[in-house]
């Protein structure tokens, strides 16, 4: 269970902190990852293994295959993380999971050297990348997952948030232990939950069931990759519905003929849920995976959201309370540890 000088604090990697010393805080990026595992693009064409400069970003923005675009260090993104700050950033979840190179001390000098808070994820398992998963006992997995939030991982260094958890099939014994594991993680801990939407509407809704079958409160659970949705309203209304946030965790990335939707849908997305009593239940993030998503290689960097997507929100009509909730208020309540149930 979460302790008594943990409940009402945000759990980040250089200890827990009043939820109000957050500020502005963006819940969905990679800090420093090292994204070199198999993908999709490495098993159907060859992978490019130049370095990023300037000739090749307009290729990788539409998608080509290179493993240094994947590798984030902790000198690239110092400065980024410096600027984020400088533009009134107080706070940024990072997701990358051990399998993607988490490394849990780079991420707090990082937090150390520019004064953003930074919470670490715990998991951030995706069955697809992580076969060993398979046969683990469900308890096996969530005594892992409560280790790494009430022992900490390298050295004590604690996470704050189970996930980022990659989509899952409930219809495959693997995945359904994992879900199985971090529902029982978070009803122990009180700690906030990110799990990916599934491929479909009807599994991701399969998904809470199970989740609040297992006793964990459906309110400290946020559903990621909602851009998908942004053209469907009703979609994202009967999430809303569930009691679980919304994370938009797409912004900033370059709008190709590959993406179905782009910022401005998600914006119109953003007011029809505040129009609809929704506002509660929305985060924000830009989607900061590659070093192309940096300014320094063109990209929108870690400030997207505080630089541009919420002067967008304000031009078409977004109050200040609004821009609050969106930015401070919700990730602020959402990454607030509770008090485990055991």
């Amino acid at each position: 269970m979460t302790t008594p000088s943990e409940t009402g604090r945000v759990m980040t990697v250089t200890g827990p902190i009043d939820p109000h010393a957050l500020g502005h805080a963006v819940t969905s990026v990679h800090l420093v990852s090292g994204l070199n595992g198999p993908t999709k693009s490495d098993a159907t064409e060859a992978t490019d293994d130049a370095r990023v400069t300037m000739g090749v970003l307009g290729a990788l923005a539409l998608g080509a295959p290179n493993r240094d675009d994947r590798r984030l260090s902790e000198e690239i993104v110092r400065p980024e993380l410096a600027d984020f700050a400088a533009l009134g950033g107080g706070a940024v979840v990072d997701v990358t999971g051990v399998d993607l190179g988490r490394r849990p001390r780079a991420l707090a000098r990082l937090a150390q050297a520019t004064g953003v808070a930074v919470v670490m994820g715990c998991g951030g398992y995706s069955p697809a990348r992580t076969p060993e998963l398979a046969g683990r006992p469900v308890e096996s997995i969530t005594a892992e997952l409560v280790g790494d939030l009430h022992e900490g991982a390298d050295g004590g260094v604690r996470a704050g948030v189970i996930g980022e958890i990659g989509p899952l099939d409930l219809d495959r014994p693997a995945d359904r232990a994992l879900a199985t594991s971090v529902a029982d993680a978070a009803r122990r801990t009180g700690a906030p939950v990110l799990v990916r939407r599934a491929a479909t509407a009807a599994v991701t809704h399969q998904l809470l069931d199970l989740i609040a079958a297992r006793g964990a409160d459906l309110g400290r659970i946020a559903v990621g990759h909602c851009d998908g949705l942004a053209t469907d309203a009703g979609a994202l209304a009967r999430l809303a519905d569930r009691g679980v946030f919304l994370q938009f965790d797409g912004l900033g990335r370059l709008p190709t003929v590959y993406r179905e939707v782009d910022d401005q849908d998600v914006a119109a997305a953003v007011l029809d849920l505040a129009g609809r009593g929704h506002a509660a239940r929305v985060l924000l993030s830009p989607r900061v995976s590659r070093k192309i998503d940096l300014k320094a290689f063109g990209g929108g960097g870690y400030g997207f959201v505080a630089e541009q997507f919420v002067p967008y929100l304000r031009y078409l009509g977004a109050d200040e309370a609004l821009l609050n909730a969106l930015t401070t208020a919700n990730p602020r309540r959402w990454l607030t540890m509770t008090e485990g149930r055991g």
